[in-house]
């Protein structure tokens, strides 16, 4: 009987006893998982872009643009569609007994992962890889003085590959700024003749440098 009593008189006193203390609860507040990133990017050629009859023609180097929507699974890692644009040329090259004049344009759509790795409070540093497709236009003009000017133009579609390692640094809850060394080719080649004794263009490699900023929202 006084055991039931004290359980009685126990339970009875929990109200009370909780009256004078109070819970606090940690609300965590978790990031948005999208982003999207403005890049400016500029490429390093590897290859000569022409060949023909033992001449080369000149490497071609150009500046890109991309933007790209980011899906971040966890705190390491993500995925992403980067769509893009870059343009290049020489005009001021001798190709043989020619003058001549070279346009590199590349569009290209290609999905990736990346992998992230905090740093610190506002730094991190990321690796990520993509592939997809590529279309690249080539346009080139040939000078023979005082004889005649003659104009090529081909464009192919063809598969791209890059891959990235860099450092992002958060500006505020919202913004990031990035920087990354970029590698980037593709099986493009975009032929002026079916003879491939004769000119022809060359698959391209790029080393490249990419900057840009990225919205959380």
């Amino acid at each position: 009987m006084k055991t039931a009593l004290y359980a009685v008189a126990a339970v009875a006193a929990i109200p009370a006893a909780m009256a004078g203390t109070t819970t606090t609860y940690t609300v965590v507040e978790h990031a948005n998982p999208y982003s999207l990133e403005l890049g400016v990017g500029y490429n390093f050629a590897a290859r000569d872009i022409v060949k023909a009859d033992g001449f080369n023609a000149p490497r071609v180097d150009t500046l890109g643009v991309d933007l790209t929507g980011v899906y971040a699974v966890n705190e390491h890692s993500s995925f992403n569609l980067r769509f893009g644009f870059a343009t290049g040329s020489d005009d001021a090259s001798q190709f043989g007994g020619y003058k001549m004049d070279v346009r590199v344009n590349d569009f290209f759509l290609m999905p990736g992962y990346r992998y992230t790795h905090p740093m610190g409070e506002y730094v991190s540093g990321f690796i990520g890889a993509n592939v997809g497709v590529i279309n690249e236009s080539l346009k080139l003009k040939l000078e023979e003085p005082d004889v005649a000017t003659y104009h090529a133009h081909n464009s192919e579609y063809a598969f791209a590959y890059s891959a990235e390692v860099g450092l992002r640094y958060r500006i505020s809850r919202h913004f990031e700024a990035f920087l990354a060394y970029q590698f980037f080719g593709s099986t493009a080649d975009p032929s002026f003749t079916g003879d491939d004794n004769g000119a022809h263009t060359r698959k391209q490699l790029y080393h490249g440098v990419r900057l840009g900023v990225a919205l959380d929202f």
